[in-house]
């Protein structure tokens, strides 16, 4: 019998600028131990160095934060933008624009989807409460426990997600101000919310590069259906790999 080793996935930190430390919720890293990865934390470390540990990555993926800064899709702030980082932006901007070059797998998580895109060449509403044109709008920053489904969200039929999660609609956690406004041109829309916020995205012509609006990883330990958002990205990785 053959060992194969499990895939190596990097999972971008939060970076504390007042402190100088970096941090990550446990439910990321454990999401990956239990669908078969092994994760490696990415601190705030430069650009050209996290690109030389790409390199050695099977797989990505881009955790929740603060906002992006609106001057990476051309626009000024809006006085609702909320904390940027400028560390962070420049560190995943660099980070997923290599991985979608070189086809690693890649799984954005709340502020990862809109990093993603935004990353790609799309735009994102700064703030949905004074931006949000489109008829009535849900409540996208739930006062709730976080891992309730506060709202639904409809998969698209033809998209991984429905493929990774096995199901049409699902409730999904939500704890964001910002959300996707124009899709990067390699991106789809393949999940919506009721009032048709974008809820997730993937690209049809990478092997795995799929972005979700809600927190997973702080639901599967409850709802074994979002631990296969994971599992995608951990079984894309070991096809990248070699594995299958």
């Amino acid at each position: 019998m053959i060992f194969m080793p499990s895939p190596i996935i990097g999972i971008t930190c939060d970076y504390d600028i007042d402190k100088q430390t970096s941090q990550l919720h446990r439910g990321y890293y454990d999401a990956i131990v239990e669908a078969g990865g092994l994760p490696v934390l990415i601190p705030n470390i430069p650009d050209k160095k996290a690109l030389e540990l790409l390199d050695s990555l099977d797989g990505l993926l881009l955790s929740g934060g603060n906002d992006v800064d609106p001057v990476f899709f051309g626009e000024v702030p809006i006085p609702n933008l909320g904390f940027i980082n400028p560390f962070r932006d420049s560190l995943e901007i660099s980070l997923c624009r290599q991985a979608m070059k070189q086809d690693i797998p890649l799984l954005g998580i709340c502020r990862g989807i809109q990093l993603m895109n935004v990353a790609m060449g799309g735009t994102i509403y700064q703030d949905l409460e004074s931006q949000w044109t489109s008829g009535g709008l849900y409540k996208h920053s739930q006062q709730a426990p976080d891992w309730y489904g506060s709202h639904e969200v409809a998969l698209d039929k033809n998209s991984k997600l429905i493929q990774m999660l096995g199901v049409e609609r699902l409730r999904t956690n939500s704890f964001h101000h910002q959300a996707i406004k124009d899709p990067a041109p390699c991106f789809r829309v393949t999940a919506w919310c009721g009032d048709d916020v974008v809820e997730g995205i993937e690209s049809p012509s990478h092997t795995f590069a799929v972005g979700v609006q809600w927190h997973p990883e702080k639901m599967w330990q409850r709802d074994e259906r979002m631990l296969g958002l994971f599992k995608g990205l951990v079984g894309a990785a070991i096809k990248r790999k070699g594995g299958l």
